[in-house]
């Protein structure tokens, strides 16, 4: 309690500090002093506005904080809330630039903050800077969670997210234009984008291991360009460029199921503990556990790991040229164009090592190392022309063409240490015999994509119109397997498509838009790929008053592909509507509602005993019904569903000039269902709610200076049973005071 005092009062220390520096900034004869803010400083020809946020956040969580950081991550701490700066020349004359604009947030602690800058001089240039910094500390423990059985011996639960993750990401951009309203434009860029952070994942070798995943990826951009505009409304650009990408994460090894060895060392018995499952391996009688109260493996006849490495550090370059045209230089035509070509190399030597014992094959040991190599060759073009046949009516058409090549090779060499007799992790890596064996594939996987696209626009009036179109196009997937053999996959899908857009506009306040496409494939790529697909959209947009504006929208999708063996179906139909009602100025109402619908189903085979689940006792038989899946006997309909509701609401009141009140709500209900195959696995995410109510105070307090006090709530909770994790419910509580000062 003294600490956040103490910090309260540092708080509106700082505050008066501020109040009293723009009061004397601010001061002089009381007849010159106005009433109201100055619309901002006027000196040196130019016109400056300036403005900074800063305060302090208080937070208190309740629960999981793992969940909370997942899904808030906003800590305690000193903050320089927003700031921006602008100076404008008031003529265009300035000595080195004309206009100035800086704005940033976030900054101290909180997970995401940025700056943004733009400096121009008229005729001359046009630079852009920005720096965004994004942290992401991921833990939703349903991820990738083996579920391990309380009654196991020993139980031991994995209350975190086997691939959680907890990265930073740091990104850049830097963007001149050199004589940006001349015939000749010069264009050159560069970017970065750094992601760091420790993560996790894990290894299947005999069982599954937690791995530590440093991450570290790199690309640096380099960009340049010109622009030719010779001609009266046409543009011919060409811009090159450079793409260089380096992937150096690594994975190790780390502790999660230790255990110490009959005669000394250690071993590591991997994620997944399910003893009543022989995972990793049964109890040995009289044992009653895997591991004795001394921490010892009572059964060395287990699949474990006592090292892990694998480096695989990825080195690639993309150049790209690209060539664009725009003009409307033609009366009534008008037209646009480009291609663009690039071809990536990429590097990727690995080296896997591995320690333990697989007890399937007797493995004790084994590497795996080669380089591996690939290019892309790609091509991707489009046109577009339309044409004006009348005031009211037109042609559009549209081609668009993409095609890239990625043939890759890869020559490992495998070496295995297996055991010469019986094998245990007892058994010393002299009591096995080395043998290598060395492979070379060479693959390729090619994909060609054509589609165009022609519809007829016709604006009847200023109060209704529409369109009519077709779009046809061929999809190729060519994957050879093989150069040597010949083995390849080649599958063409072409596509046909009626288009139909109706627009009305029967007031002038109310429009209605609706869109409709009904698409047939020849063919699906994949079990579960649509051969025909079904999409309705309607927007509405109603402005009764000045200060009232209402919409809503209706987005439905449905495919299915007719396929015997998986039966595909799906939709994803979405309704929603917004408002907002400012009567007054004293006096504001937003709200809005969002409802998600989403379904997918597919004939499913699979292998499962336990026949407390519904799952099991309703199942169907895979090989009556003609699947011919002999190690997986069971079948099911697959069926995800998930039906979200959203919904805000957010009510402004002034009710004196220098005194601004706001409060709001929302919420986030999740309910949907899909078979489990797991009597310990809850539905998590996909049954929850969340709720977020806010409150907040502005006052005026002269000089230019605004205090800030805000409240926000957070509170998340899933609607099913924990499962063997820790809990993920949380509440937290969060109070923001600032101070803003302005001009």
């Amino acid at each position: 309690m003294t600490a956040n005092w103490l910090r309260m009062r540092h708080v509106f220390l700082g505050a008066l500090l501020c109040y009293g520096v723009a009061a004397a900034q601010t001061s002089g004869t009381g007849a010159s002093q106005s009433p109201m803010p100055p619309e901002g400083w006027e000196g040196g020809g130019y016109v400056v506005h300036q403005s900074i946020e800063f305060g302090y956040r208080t937070s208190d969580v309740t629960g999981s904080e793992p969940m909370y950081n997942t899904l808030v991550d906003l800590r305690s701490g000193l903050r320089l809330f927003d700031q921006s700066l602008s100076m404008q020349s008031e003529a265009n004359n300035g000595l080195l630039f004309d206009n100035l604009f800086i704005t940033s947030f976030g900054w101290g602690g909180e997970p995401n903050n940025a700056v943004h800058a733009r400096v121009s001089k008229n005729r001359w240039y046009d630079f852009r800077a920005a720096f965004r910094r994004d942290q992401t500390d991921f833990d939703f423990n349903l991820l990738a969670n083996p579920l391990n059985p309380p009654t196991s011996s020993p139980n031991i639960p994995a209350p975190d997210s086997p691939h959680s993750f907890y990265t930073r990401r740091r990104m850049s951009d830097f963007d001149l234009t050199l004589l940006p309203l001349s015939k000749i434009t010069f264009r050159v860029g560069y970017s970065h984008n750094n992601m760091t952070g420790p993560s996790f994942s894990s290894v299947h070798e005999g069982t599954d291991a937690l791995l530590l995943q440093p991450w570290n990826t790199t690309l640096n951009s380099y960009r340049f360009g010109a622009d030719l505009k010779m001609l009266p409304r046409t543009v011919i650009s060409y811009d090159q460029f450079l793409d260089y990408y380096r992937g150096d994460t690594n994975w190790q090894l780390t502790p999660f199921a230790p255990a110490l060895l009959p005669g000394g060392g250690g071993v590591e018995l991997g994620l997944p503990i399910n003893t009543g499952a022989k995972i990793p391996c049964a109890i040995n009688p009289p044992a009653t556990s895997l591991i004795d109260p001394t921490g010892t493996l009572t059964n060395v006849n287990c699949s474990a790991f006592f090292d892990y490495t694998r480096y695989d550090r990825i080195r690639t370059s993309t150049p790209t040229e690209r060539l664009s045209l725009h003009s409307n230089y033609f009366q009534r035509v008008e037209f646009s164009a480009s291609y663009a070509y690039s071809s990536a190399d990429m590097n990727a030597p690995l080296n896997e090592f591995f320690n333990g014992l697989i007890t399937r094959t007797g493995v004790r040991q084994q590497t795996v190392t080669g380089p591996g190599h690939a290019n892309m060759i790609s091509n991707v073009a489009d046109f577009s022309v339309t044409f004006h046949l009348s005031q009211h009516l037109r042609v559009i058409d549209t081609f668009r063409f993409w095609a890239n090549r990625i043939p890759e090779s890869f020559t490992s060499t495998e070496t295995d240490w297996t055991c010469n007799a019986s094998c245990s992790l007892l058994t010393p890596l002299s009591g096995t015999t080395a043998s290598s064996a060395s492979s070379a594939a060479e693959l390729s996987f090619n994909q060609n994509w054509k589609r165009n696209e022609s519809d007829l626009v016709w604006d009847v009036s200023k109060h209704f119109g529409g369109l009519i179109g077709f779009r046809y196009g061929d999809k190729l997937f060519h994957h050879v397997l093989d150069f040597a053999s010949g083995d390849e996959d080649r599958i063409v899908v072409h596509e046909y498509t009626p288009v139909l857009g109706l627009w009305a506009k029967p007031i002038s306040h109310l429009r209605f838009n609706f869109n409709w496409e009904h698409t047939n494939n020849s063919d699906a790529i994949v079990r579960i790929g649509t051969r025909k697909e079904n999409r309705y959209r309607v927007q509405a947009n109603y402005n009764p008053k000045p200060w009232a504006v209402l919409g809503g929208s209706i987005n439905l999708w449905d495919g299915s592909n007719g396929n015997t063996l998986s039966d595909y179906q799906a939709h994803n139909r979405n309704y929603g509507f917004t408002g907002t009602i400012t009567p007054k100025e004293r006096f504001g109402f937003d709200f809005a509602y969002n409802y998600n619908d989403y379904q997918q189903n597919a004939l499913v085979c699979f292998n499962d005993s336990d026949a407390t689940l519904p799952v099991v006792a309703n199942a169907g038989s895979c090989e009556i019904n003609g699947y011919n899946d002999s190690s997986n006997p069971l079948l099911t309909n697959g069926l995800y569903e998930s039906h979200t509701h959203y919904g805000m609401t957010s009510v402004m009141l002034k009710p004196i000039p220098r005194l601004t009140t706001q409060v709001g709500y929302s919420i986030t209900s999740v309910g949907g269902q899909t078979p489990l195959f797991n009597s310990l696995e809850p539905f998590g995410s996909l049954q929850y709610n969340y709720h977020q109510p806010l409150a907040n105070v502005a006052v005026d307090i002269g000089h230019n200076l605004t205090a800030k006090a805000g409240w926000n709530y957070y509170q998340y909770g899933e609607k099913s049973f924990v499962g063997p994790t820790d809990p993920r419910y949380f509440h937290a509580n969060h109070a923001t005071f600032s101070l803003r000062w302005a001009f």
